[in-house]
C-alpha cells in the first residue's frame, strides 16, 4: 500500500503536467518528446502551488483530499483534449525510429544502452542513500521535515523574527525567504509515505533528469539535426559529473533551476527560427518558473530578455550589441542602483561589492581543469568559438541563444569576482554549483553551432561539386 500512495503521489501530478503541455504542442516531429519533457517538469513546478492553493483555502490537509482534487483535474483535462481535436502541421513528419546507416544506428543503440545503464545506476543510489548534501538539511528539508511533522505549511522566518518571536508557532533556517518548491515535494512525498524517509522523498530529482533528457532531444530533434547528432549530445548532457551527482547525492535545487532555465532557452532557440510560435509559450513557462525554484531564478530568468531582442532582429552585429549593451547595463546597475533596496533576496549593500584577487583563477580552475564537467566541455567551446570567428554567418541563428548565454555568463562572472560570493570561487564551494544552471544551455549552444556548422560544410561541398 505505501509504494501505491507513492507511485500515485508522483504518477498524478505528473499526469497533469503532461495533459497542460499536451495542449500547448501541436502535432510536430518528436512531439512526444517535447510533450514528455515539458509535461514532466510542468507537473514539478505547478504541484507543489496546487497544494499550497490547496492549504490557503483552508481545505483538509493529508494525502487523499489533494490527491482527489488532482484526479479530477486530470479528468477535466482529458475530457478537454478528447473535446478537440489536434490538426498536423504542414510538413511534419514522425522521425525515424534509428538512423538508417548500419554505424549511426549500432552507436545510437550503444549510447542509449549507457544512458539507459546511467539512468538505473543513479535511481539506485538515490533509492538506497539518505539524505546526504550540507544544503539540503541547512535549508531545503528542513522544511519539508517540518511541515509533514506539523502536517501544514507552517511559515519559516528570519532568525532575528525567529527569536523575537520566542519560536511560537514559526520556524527558521538558513534561508527562509527561498522559493518552496523543492521542499514542498519532499514533504508530498513523505505524506504519501505516511513516514519520513530520507530518500524517496527525493524521487522527483530523477523525474528531473528525465525530463532533462527527454526535452533536450525533443528540441535537438526539432531543429531537423540527424538523430545520431542528437543523441551525441544527449549522451554528452547526460553524463556530466557534477550533474549526475545532483541526482545521485539529491537534495540540491540547483538541477531543478538547471533543467528550468536550460528547457526555457532550448524552447527559445526554436521559437527564434519560425514557424514553431508555440515555443514561446513554452520559453514564457521555463523562464516564469525560475522564480518558483530558487532566488538566482529571478536573474537567471532576467538573461532571457536579451535573446528576445535579438530574435526580433537577427544578424551578427545585433547580437554583439546585445552582449555590449549587457555588459554596460550591468556595470551601471552596480553602480546606480540604490544600495539599500533587496531584489530577490540580495541588495547590493549586503553583497560588499570589490574585486576579490584570486577569484578568476578559482572559476578558471572549477571549470577548465577540475572533474565538474567533461574535460572537453570548455575546450570545445573555445574552439567553437574560433571557427565561428571565421565562419560569423552562424551568429544569426544562434544569436538568441548566444546573446542570453552571454547575459548568464556575465552575471556569472560578476558574482563570484565582485560580491561576497566569491569566497565560493576562491575555496572551490560554488562555481560548480552554480555553473550548472547553465550547463544545459551550453551543451544545447554547442550542439546548434555544431549543427550550423555542419550545415554550412556541406552546402559548401555541394557547391564544389556542382562548380
Amino acid at each position: 500500500m505505501e509504494w501505491l500512495r507513492l507511485t500515485l503521489a508522483l504518477l498524478v501530478p505528473l499526469l497533469l503536467g503532461l495533459q497542460l503541455v499536451a495542449r500547448l504542442v501541436p502535432a510536430t516531429p518528436a512531439r512526444g518528446w517535447l510533450v514528455a519533457g515539458y509535461g514532466l517538469l510542468a507537473g514539478l513546478l505547478l504541484w507543489p502551488l496546487l497544494l499550497r492553493l490547496w492549504a490557503v483555502c483552508g481545505l483538509p490537509p493529508g494525502f487523499w483530499p489533494p490527491l482527489g482534487f488532482a484526479v479530477l483535474l486530470l479528468v477535466a483535462l482529458r475530457w478537454w483534449s478528447f473535446a478537440q481535436t489536434t490538426t498536423v502541421m504542414p510538413g511534419a513528419a514522425a522521425p525515424t525510429a534509428l538512423p538508417a546507416g548500419r554505424v549511426a544506428r549500432l552507436l545510437c543503440i550503444l549510447l542509449l544502452a549507457l544512458l539507459s545503464l546511467r539512468l538505473l545506476s543513479l535511481a539506485l543510489e538515490l533509492i538506497w542513500r539518505p539524505l546526504f548534501p550540507w544544503d539540503a538539511t541547512m535549508h531545503w528539508a528542513t522544511k519539508a521535515r517540518v511541515w509533514f511533522e506539523w502536517q501544514g505549511f507552517v511559515p519559516f522566518v528570519a532568525n532575528d523574527e525567529w527569536l523575537s518571536l520566542v519560536g511560537e508557532g514559526v520556524f527558521t533556517d538558513h534561508h527562509p525567504d527561498y522559493p518552496v518548491t523543492v521542499p514542498v515535494w519532499q514533504y508530498w512525498l513523505a505524506t504519501a509515505l505516511g513516514r519520513w524517509d530520507p530518500a524517496l522523498i527525493n524521487l522527483p530529482w530523477l523525474v528531473c533528469y528525465c525530463s532533462l533528457g527527454m526535452a533536450f532531444y525533443g528540441q535537438a530533434r526539432a531543429t531537423g539535426a540527424p538523430q545520431v547528432e542528437v543523441i551525441v549530445f544527449l549522451f554528452f548532457l547526460l553524463t556530466l559529473p557534477l550533474l549526475n551527482t545532483h541526482v545521485a547525492l539529491a537534495g540540491y535545487a540547483d538541477l531543478f533551476l538547471a533543467t528550468t532555465f536550460g528547457l526555457s532557452l532550448m524552447a527559445l532557440h526554436n521559437g527564434s527560427r519560425g514557424g514553431q510560435p508555440w515555443q514561446w509559450r513554452l520559453a514564457l513557462f521555463c523562464a516564469l518558473g525560475c522564480l518558483l525554484v530558487k532566488n538566482e531564478g529571478f536573474f537567471w530568468m532576467l538573461t532571457i530578455l536579451p535573446g528576445l531582442w535579438v530574435a526580433r532582429r537577427r544578424d551578427a552585429r545585433n547580437v554583439l550589441l546585445a552582449i555590449a549593451g549587457i555588459a554596460v547595463a550591468v556595470a551601471l546597475v552596480l553602480w546606480l542602483f540604490p544600495a539599500e533596496i533587496a531584489v530577490a533576496g540580495h541588495s547590493l549593500g549586503s553583497l560588499d561589492l570589490g574585486y576579490r584577487p584570486g577569484a578568476l583563477s578559482g572559476i578558471l580552475r572549477s571549470l577548465l581543469v577540475l572533474g565538474n564537467w567533461h574535460m572537453a566541455l570548455w575546450y570545445l567551446l573555445l574552439l567553437t568559438a574560433l571557427v565561428i570567428w571565421r565562419r560569423p554567418v552562424v551568429l544569426p541563428v544562434a544569436g538568441p541563444l548566444i546573446a542570453s548565454l552571454s547575459a548568464a555568463c556575465i552575471l556569472f562572472l560578476c558574482l563570484f569576482t565582485v560580491t561576497e560570493y566569491a569566497v565560493g570561487a576562491i575555496r572551490q564551494t560554488a562555481v560548480g554549483r552554480i555553473g550548472l544552471h547553465l550547463m544545459p544551455g551550453v551543451v544545447f549552444l554547442l550542439f546548434v553551432l555544431q549543427s550550423q556548422l555542419r550545415q554550412l560544410e556541406s552546402r559548401s561541398a555541394t557547391s564544389g561539386l556542382r562548380g
